[in-house]
């Protein structure tokens, strides 16, 4: 399907990403502010604060633990507030009853009716709102459309893979055409070919309909592929919120560096632009002074023994640090090195090409990377 149903709230085309703090901050569609939530002693939420623009798809991205689903629960109205408010379109929900705040909800539970057959399912919200019945099918087998699941609305359950029946869950959300849609992991359940099609789906019908969306997840792939933003939370409070390209490549906190990709850590003593790790001095944007942990990401780092050309990156400034390979692992499209460098064990990622011969255990190696893609925090940040 090209086209949005008739009848469907549709905001037009989605708002680009903004960038900069300035714009994060002007008022959204969704405004969180100063959202706590504790538990006696325990600080699940901690002062968040976000404005998400209407028709967007933002991601909450964390370790367990972190608070992305007590701060979604929050905003559903599952979960009582301890502080701080929730607006949708300005208007204050934060003390609304969950069924008034025009939210629709997929969990990583798919909560079907088993009895019920996949047409009942979609229509059960409907029929609760006193929707006519014609009209609640109508909008119901749309809604199934949407989802691609058409020839299959007199099916139960049962009868469905575990990838339809997420995708009736997600047209159950749909059809009350919600002004908000929130996704609490609900791609967790799927194997990995199924999590790769939900992912394009549920990113094809945000789209379509511009719903402004909140998705859980503590899957960086999914946020990053699937997001405009991404805000990422440790420890219950926000690190950082960005477009995935800004988390990945400016990531702001340590920790944002290390949960958003796979990133090296060499601990250094610096000063001004240069930096001390074991024997070898290096350098990194900016000025710094005293211990920092530097940052790489592996597939950034060439590597080369000897009698390997040494490489160009288009004649930028690079650092280069010797090692010792301690062992190869072979992962179908990289090959991935452990090094000994720096006192330090590194991680090095080579794309693979079908003919080559891993460089072997105990040979010694050089990497080297662009000073650009040094990242450098202070010490245990």
């Amino acid at each position: 399907m090209s086209e949005t149903p008739a009848g469907w709230a549709c905001s037009g085309e989605r708002q680009k990403a903004r960038m900069g703090t300035s714009d994060i901050m002007q008022p959204g569609f969704l405004s969180i502010r100063s959202l706590t939530k504790r538990y006696e002693t325990m600080v699940a939420v901690d002062n968040l604060n976000l404005e998400i623009p209407k028709g967007e798809l933002v991601a909450f991205l964390g370790p367990s633990g972190c608070g992305k689903s007590t701060s979604l629960r929050m905003i559903a109205g599952l979960a009582p507030v301890t502080s701080g408010s929730i607006l949708i379109d300005g208007k204050d929900v934060t003390q609304l009853a969950p069924y008034k705040r025009d939210i629709g909800l997929v969990f990583q539970s798919y909560a079907l009716f088993p009895h019920m057959t996949v047409l009942k399912n979609v229509m059960f919200g409907l029929e609760m709102r006193k929707v006519p019945a014609a009209e609640a099918e109508r909008r119901a087998r749309e809604a199934i459309a949407m989802v691609r699941l058409e020839g299959r609305e007199d099916r139960r359950p049962a009868q469905l893979s575990g990838g339809q029946q997420q995708r009736v869950a997600l047209a159950r959300a749909l059809v009350i055409q919600p002004s908000i849609l929130l996704f609490d992991e609900p791609l967790s359940n799927l194997d990995a070919k199924l999590r790769d099609e939900m992912r394009s789906e549920i990113r094809r019908i945000q789209k379509q309909l511009g719903i402004t969306s909140i998705f859980v997840t503590h899957d960086q792939v999914e946020a990053l592929s699937m997001c405009d933003k991404v805000a990422v939370l440790n420890g219950g409070r926000l690190e950082q919120l960005g477009t995935p390209h800004d988390l990945y490549e400016r990531p702001a906190t340590a920790f944002v560096a290390s949960f958003v990709g796979r990133t090296n850590r060499l601990v250094g003593n610096a000063a001004g632009d240069h930096i001390t790790v074991g024997d070898a001095v290096l350098r990194a944007p900016g000025s710094h002074n005293g211990t920092i942990d530097l940052m790489v990401r592996p597939h950034r780092m060439a590597m080369t023994v000897a009698g390997d050309a040494a490489p160009d990156f288009d004649g930028a400034p690079v650092n280069r640090i010797a090692g010792e390979v301690r062992d190869v692992y072979y992962a179908g499209d990289i090959l991935h090195y452990e090094i000994a460098a720096g006192g330090q064990t590194l991680s090095v990622e080579r794309a693979t090409s079908g003919g080559e011969t891993p460089v072997a255990a105990g040979s010694a190696v050089s990497l080297v990377w662009r000073v650009e893609d040094t990242l450098v925090f202070g010490a245990n940040q």
